[in-house]
């Protein structure tokens, strides 16, 4: 089989697969890895002051819509709701929360986080995919934090002079194996690959990701004004292609280990990529969308810290929490930790006037 479609079985079968097993195997001092929200609640904390900034700016007064994409255990989704009960509670009273959550045992988890971190409330609801979503009229946050690079990949390599697929399939030994095979010409694949310029040296190897393209293509077109939040780390095409990353960026995490051999331990490890975040751009304004900024962890929480600092008086006193408070904004935002890797890119659609966030106060440019 091709190997996106390995990588979609390995991650996402229904009994089997590895994001079935629940985020609290996966993620953590236990788990496989880490994540932002790993650290504590301040990564949600920036993110909902965020949204409070681009609600007022655009003077909203009806119900305010935020989408979660890949929400994990729901850690993210409290933190953010969290935060607006306790700084802004009007507003908060508005807030209709979606989760896009394609696996039955994540939505248990993310209702089991939400009751006892948030308690009873009626402002949560679950879809499972964009299918199930009518057109929503009202301006929508998405927040997509670290999800695009989990979406299954095309992976290709340059043999004997041309462009081969890589498929899995199982060898003489009963093993699987990488199997490379000929790639159809005019195929979707084959017509990315002359566009995109990717160096043409023998044995090069790396990914496409043409599943993520066309999964912000669906969320564009079911969200008529919006603000995205796409978060992951990634590289612009020019970095994705260059000719020394001849293996391409997989990756595969079991017990805070990495390798390069996604067929290991099927359905027993996380298997992502970086992200291009040129083709993440080139598909969303292919549907309507435009970049405002693009920019790295670092930069997007040091534009935001001074207004953090006015609004929490942790800031006015020296105590252990204020010395907490700094050791985990420093984890986040260090360029020697997660402050470099991470990147932002932010998208919007059909806004009614411009945005001046204080996220993208250091921004460098608007698209990568």
């Amino acid at each position: 089989m091709p190997f996106n479609e390995y990588m979609a079985l390995h991650l996402g079968h229904p009994k089997y697969g590895y994001y079935v097993q629940g985020t609290k195997k996966r993620i953590g001092k236990n788990g496989d890895f880490f994540t932002s929200v790993s650290v504590g609640t301040l990564f949600g904390d920036f993110l909902a002051m965020q949204c409070i900034e681009v609600w007022k700016q655009l003077r909203k007064t009806d119900s305010l819509w935020i989408i979660e994409t890949g929400a994990g255990g729901g850690e993210l989704a409290c933190d953010i709701v969290d935060w607006l009960d306790k700084n802004e509670s009007e507003l908060s009273k508005k807030l209709s929360y979606l989760f896009l959550e394609p696996f039955s045992y994540n939505q248990l988890q993310q209702q089991q986080e939400i009751n006892q971190r948030i308690g009873t409330t009626d402002r949560f609801f679950w879809i499972s995919g964009w299918e199930e979503l009518p057109i929503l009229s009202d301006f929508t946050i998405l927040i997509a934090n670290e999800f695009l690079d989990s979406l299954p990949v095309k992976r290709i390599s340059f043999q004997k002079g041309k462009w081969m697929e890589s498929h899995v399939g199982i060898n003489h030994e009963n093993k699987l194996c990488f199997i490379y095979q000929p790639i159809k010409e005019n195929s979707k694949l084959a017509c990315m690959i002359d566009e995109l310029g990717i160096p043409k040296i023998e044995g090069y190897t790396t990914e496409i990701h043409l599943e993520a393209m066309e999964w912000i293509k669906k969320a564009s077109a079911k969200i008529s004004s919006s603000l995205f939040f796409i978060i992951d780390y990634g590289l612009t095409k020019e970095e994705y292609f260059a000719p020394w990353r001849s293996n391409g960026t997989l990756r595969c995490y079991k017990n805070h280990q990495i390798f390069d051999n996604p067929l290991l331990f099927p359905a027993d490890c996380d298997i992502t990529t970086h992200l291009n975040f040129s083709l993440i751009l080139k598909a969303a304004e292919e549907s309507g969308l435009e970049s405002i900024g693009w920019l790295n962890q670092h930069h997007f929480f040091m534009g935001l810290l001074e207004k953090m600092c006015v609004r929490d008086p942790l800031f006015l006193v020296k105590n252990p929490k204020r010395e907490s408070w700094i050791r985990k904004f420093f984890m986040l935002s260090h360029p020697h930790f997660m402050g470099e890797n991470f990147k932002f890119l932010l998208l919007v659609k059909n806004l009614p006037q411009p945005l001046c966030l204080s996220g993208l106060k250091f921004c460098r440019s608007k698209s990568p």
